[in-house]
C-alpha cells in the first residue's frame, strides 16, 4: 500500500482524483494548492504525486521543480492539465513523469497510476476505478469487510494528520502512528514513557521542564481524562515544536480496569509561531510609539524581539557614515549568555551584519558552523549559537542597518519568520527616518528665529561702539589733536575689526553650505598639521601656565583641504585655552584607527551645559557660561568647523569631562576609505 498526494485546487476534482487512488488500493492525502503540496511531500514522503498543472500562484510545474530540488529521492509525478498538451516541453523540463489531459476517465487515471504503484495484493478493486456516477461518500458499517479487521484500524491510525500514542500500564509503546514517527523516529518506539522527559527534552509550553509524572498518558493510566494539556518537543532536526495533548485511560470492559492509555497529540506549531510574532510586532510597535529617544528606541526593540521569540542574542548595527561600515549601537544578550567577539565595525560583504548590508535582503545562516556560513569563524568557535540571521534595515531604498540574531536552535529560512523580522526593520527604519525629520524640523523651526537674533545681536554690539564713539570724536572741538581721541579711534578700529570678521567667517560658512567654495583635496597628515596648530596655540597658552600636552600618532593621513583642516584645529584649540583656567592642562589626542582618523581635543574649563550641548554647533550660538564670561567669540568656529568637517565626510561631537571641562572629538575617514578629492564635499 502506497501513499499518494493529490494537489488539487478544485474541490470536486481532487475528491474523485482521491476515490479513485483509494479504489486501487492506495492511502491518500490532499493539498488545496502547490505551496501546501510541497509541505506534504517535505513532511509526508508520498510514494506518487498527483498534481493539478493549472493552479494559481504556485502551479504544478513550478511543485514538479520544487519536488526535484528538495529531494533526492523525489517521488513521480502525474501532471493533469486542461490547458497544455502531452509533449509540452515545459511539462518534460519541470520533471513530471506522466501527463493527463482534461477531462480524463477514470480509467485512464487508473491506468497512469497503475503505472507507477504496483498493485496491493489486497486490492479486490483495484482494477475497476469507481464509475463517476457512483455515490463514494457513505462509508461502510464497521461490521462490513475489511473495516472490521486491525489492517483497517492501523490504515487510519497512519493516514491521520494527528498524532497517536497509547501504551500499556508498563509505560511501553504499543501505538506509535506515522506523525508520531515522522516527528521523533521509529527508535522512539523502544523508549520507556518516563524516559521521555529527558530523552526529548519535554518541556511545557513556557519552557518549563515537563517532569515524568506530568505526562498526558502517565496522567491517564493514573485514571485521568486529559484534555489540551500543553509540551513543547523537539523533532529529529532539532527544531522546537509546539503541541496540545488529549489523553484517556483504556479500561477493562466489565472490570473498569486500566490496561493501557491513550493519547491524540495535535501539532500547533504554525498556530504558536503566528501568535509569537503577531506578539513581537505589538511590542516593537509599541516601543517605536511610546520611546522618542533613538538610542533607547534601539535597545528597547531588541529586548522586545529577543524576549517574545526566545532569541538569546540580537544586535542593531547602523551604518557610519564618516567611513561608510557598519557600527554596532545596541546589542541585548539574555541574562547569562557570554559577550560575542565581534570587532567594531564592519565593511560590506564582511561576516553576516557586512553580507546583508551588501546583498540588500535578509540572510540566513542554519549552521553557523557550516564552511559556507558567512559568520566569521572566530565569532561561531567563541559561542554555543548553532544558527542566526540578519535583515536589512531600510531608509526608502537605501540600506541605513542591520538587524542581527542568534539562536541556540538551528532556524531554518521560514518565509513567515523572515515576513515578520523585515517588518519590524521596516518599522525601524521608518522610526528612524521619521526621527530624523522631526528633529530637522524642529532644529530649523527652532534655529530660524534665534539665529536672526543672534545676527542682529553680534551685528549690533560693535555697530554701536562704532557709531558712539565716533559721534564722540565728531563731537570733540575743533582742534583737537589726535592723541587726545586716540583711545576713542582704537575702539572704533577693533569693533571694526571684529565687525569685518564677523562678516567674513558669515560668508565664508555661507560659501561652504551651499557648496560654492570647493575643498582643494590631496593626502593630509594629519599630525603634521595638529603639531603645527599646537605651537601656535601655546603662544597664547603660555603667558597663562596653561600647558598643552598632545599624542599624535603617525600614519593619520587623510583626503581632504590642508588649510581647512587646519581651521579646524586651530578652533578647537583656540577654544580649550580661551574658555580654561590659569595653571590648567589642554590635552590633544591623535589616533589613526583600522577606517579612521580620531582627534580628541580636551580642557579643563567652564564646560558647556548640559541642555546646551547640541546648539553649540548652531551658527553664532553661544553656551550662556560662555556669553557671560570675560572671553571673546562670536559664536561661528564651531559651526564653521562643523561644516568643514561634515564638507570631508567626518563627524564633530562634543561631550563634558570630569569633573569640569569640554572634550571634542573629530573622525574623519582615512585616505584608505574615504571619497576622492572629486566627491568630497559632495
Amino acid at each position: 500500500m502506497a501513499l499518494v498526494l493529490v494537489v488539487e485546487d478544485n474541490p470536486e476534482h481532487q475528491r474523485v482524483i482521491a476515490e479513485t487512488v483509494r479504489r486501487l488500493g492506495h492511502r491518500v492525502v490532499v493539498a488545496d494548492d502547490g505551496r501546501s503540496g510541497l509541505a506534504a511531500v517535505r513532511t509526508r514522503h508520498p510514494d506518487l504525486v498527483i498534481t493539478d498543472v493549472d493552479m494559481p500562484e504556485f502551479d504544478g510545474l513550478e511543485l514538479c521543480r520544487a519536488i526535484r530540488g528538495c529531494t533526492t529521492a523525489a517521488p513521480a509525478v502525474i501532471a493533469i492539465t486542461a490547458f497544455l498538451m502531452p509533449g509540452d516541453p515545459s511539462i518534460a523540463a519541470a520533471g513530471a513523469a506522466t501527463v493527463v489531459r482534461k477531462p480524463f476517465t477514470l480509467a485512464e487515471l487508473g491506468a497512469s497510476v497503475r503505472a507507477h504503484l504496483p498493485v496491493p495484493s489486497d486490492a479486490t478493486d483495484a482494477d475497476r476505478p469507481p464509475a463517476a456516477d457512483v455515490p463514494t461518500t457513505q462509508a461502510p458499517a464497521a461490521s462490513q469487510g475489511p473495516f472490521a479487521t486491525t489492517a483497517f484500524v492501523a490504515a487510519l491510525l497512519q493516514s491521520l494528520d494527528t498524532g497517536v500514542a497509547a501504551c500499556g500500564t508498563d509505560g511501553r509503546l504499543v501505538v506509535f502512528n506515522a506523525m508520531m514517527q515522522e516527528l521523533f523516529g521509529t527508535e522512539s518506539l523502544d523508549v520507556l514513557l518516563d524516559e521521555w522527559p529527558d530523552r526529548f527534552t519535554l518541556c511545557h509550553h513556557d519552557g518549563t521542564p515537563l517532569r515524568a509524572e506530568e505526562l498526558p498518558l502517565r496522567r491517564a493510566l493514573g485514571g485521568q481524562e486529559v484534555c489540551q494539556s500543553d509540551l513543547l518537543a523537539y523533532d529529529r532536526a532539532g527544531q522546537p515544536r509546539w503541541f496540545t495533548v488529549n489523553a484517556r485511560p483504556i479500561q477493562e470492559p466489565g472490570t473498569g480496569t486500566t490496561i493501557g492509555a491513550v493519547a491524540a497529540v495535535h501539532d500547533i506549531t504554525d498556530a504558536h509561531r503566528t501568535q509569537r510574532y503577531q506578539d513581537c510586532e505589538t511590542a516593537v510597535l509599541k516601543v517605536l510609539t511610546e520611546t522618542p529617544d533613538t538610542v533607547a528606541a534601539g535597545n528597547r526593540i531588541l529586548t522586545a524581539i529577543a524576549t517574545t521569540l526566545d532569541w538569546p542574542y540580537m544586535a542593531l548595527w547602523l551604518v557610519d557614515p564618516v567611513v561608510d561600515r557598519l557600527r554596532r549601537v545596541a546589542v541585548y544578550a539574555a541574562e547569562g549568555e557570554a559577550p560575542l567577539p565581534v570587532p567594531e565595525t564592519f565593511g560590506p560583504g564582511e561576516s553576516l551584519p557586512g553580507v546583508c548590508w551588501q546583498r540588500g535582503e535578509p540572510v540566513w545562516a542554519p549552521d553557523i558552523h557550516a564552511p559556507d556560513s558567512p559568520v566569521l569563524p572566530a565569532i561561531a568557535a567563541a559561542c554555543t549559537y548553532k544558527s542566526a540571521g540578519a535583515v536589512p534595515v531600510r531608509s526608502g531604498e537605501r540600506t541605513v542597518g542591520v538587524l542581527v540574531f542568534f539562536a541556540h536552535d538551528r532556524q531554518e529560512p521560514e518565509p513567515a519568520l523572515a515576513i515578520l523580522i523585515s517588518g519590524v526593520a521596516g518599522h525601524i527604519g521608518a522610526y528612524l527616518e521619521r526621527r530624523r525629520a522631526e528633529e530637522l524640523s524642529l532644529q530649523l523651526a527652532a534655529s530660524t528665529d534665534e539665529y536672526v537674533a543672534l545676527v542682529g545681536h553680534e551685528l549690533r554690539t560693535p555697530l554701536t561702539s562704532i557709531a558712539a564713539y565716533t559721534e564722540l570724536i565728531a563731537e570733540s572741538p575743533p582742534g583737537t589733536p589726535v592723541d587726545q581721541v586716540r583711545d576713542l579711534l582704537d575702539v572704533v578700529l577693533r569693533n571694526t575689526a571684529v565687525l569685518r570678521t564677523l562678516v567674513e567667517q558669515l560668508l565664508d560658512l555661507a560659501a561652504l553650505d551651499s557648496g560654492h567654495v570647493g575643498l582643494e583635496c590631496a593626502p593630509v597628515d594629519l599630525a603634521e598639521v595638529v603639531g603645527e596648530a599646537v605651537e601656535c596655540a601655546l603662544r597664547e597658552a603660555r603667558p597663562r601656565d596653561i600647558t598643552i600636552d598632545s599624542t599624535l600618532h603617525t600614519g593619520a593621513v587623510v583626503t581632504g583641504d590642508r588649510d581647512r583642516l587646519r581651521q579646524v584645529v586651530d578652533c578647537l584649540l583656540g577654544n580649550a585655552v580661551k574658555y580654561s583656567p590659569d595653571g590648567s592642562a589642554v590635552t590633544v589626542g591623535l589616533v589613526a584607527g583600522p577606517d579612521c582618523v580620531e582627534l580628541t581635543v580636551a580642557d579643563n574649563g567652564i564646560g558647556v551645559p548640559e541642555g546646551e550641548r547640541s546648539r553649540v554647533f548652531q551658527r553664532l550660538y553661544r553656551a550662556s557660561n560662555a556669553r557671560h564670561s570675560s572671553s571673546g567669540g562670536n559664536g561661528l568656529g564651531l559651526a564653521l568647523s562643523r561644516t568643514v568637517v561634515e564638507r570631508h565626510h567626518g563627524s564633530i561631537t562634543l561631550a563634558s569631562t570630569e569633573p569640569s571641562g569640554t572634550l571634542v572629538t573629530v573622525r574623519l575617514p582615512d585616505a584608505g576609505c574615504g571619497a576622492g578629492s572629486d566627491t568630497l564635499g559632495a
